[in-house]
C-alpha cells in the first residue's frame, strides 16, 4: 500500500507538474497570439488608413479630373464659337471690302469717262481757239 500511495503520490506530482507546465505553455501560447492578433489588427487598421487616404487622393484627383474635362469642354465649346464668329465677321469684313472696292471701280470709272470728255473737250477748245487764233492771224497779217 505504501508503495501505491508513494507511486500514486509521484504520479499526482508528475500529473501536477505537466499540467502547470501546460497551463504555463497555453498562458505563454494564448499571450503571443494575443500580440500576434493585436500586431495584426495595428497592420489592418494602417492598411485600411492607408487605402482611405489612397481613396480620398484618388477620389479628389477625379473630381479635379472631371471639372478639368468640364471646363475643357467649355473651352472647345467656346473656341468652336469664336471660330464660327470670326467666320461671320471675315465675311462681313470681305463683303464690305468688296463693296468698297466695286465703288472704287465705278468711281475710277466715272472719272476716266469725265476724263475722256475733259480731254476731248480741252481739245475742242483748243482746235476752236487755234481755229480762231489761226483765222485772226491770218486776218492780222494780211493787213501788215
Amino acid at each position: 500500500m505504501e508503495a501505491a500511495l508513494t507511486e500514486s503520490t509521484a504520479l499526482s506530482s508528475k500529473s501536477e507538474r505537466e499540467y502547470i507546465t501546460l497551463r504555463d505553455s497555453l498562458k505563454g501560447m494564448k499571450t503571443a497570439w494575443r500580440a500576434d492578433v493585436d500586431s495584426l489588427r495595428e497592420d489592418m487598421n494602417k492598411r485600411e488608413e492607408r487605402w482611405r487616404n489612397e481613396a480620398e487622393v484618388a477620389g479628389k484627383k477625379y473630381a479635379k479630373l472631371l471639372e478639368d474635362s468640364k471646363l475643357r469642354k467649355a473651352d472647345v465649346a467656346s473656341v468652336q464659337q469664336l471660330r464660327e464668329e470670326d467666320a461671320r465677321i471675315r465675311h462681313e469684313v470681305e463683303e464690305e471690302f468688296r463693296e468698297q472696292i466695286r465703288g472704287l471701280q465705278e468711281q475710277v470709272r466715272s472719272s476716266s469717262e469725265a476724263s475722256v470728255r475733259a480731254e476731248k473737250t480741252a481739245e475742242c477748245v483748243l482746235l476752236s481757239f487755234y481755229g480762231t487764233c489761226c483765222a485772226w492771224l491770218s486776218h492780222f497779217y494780211a493787213g501788215i
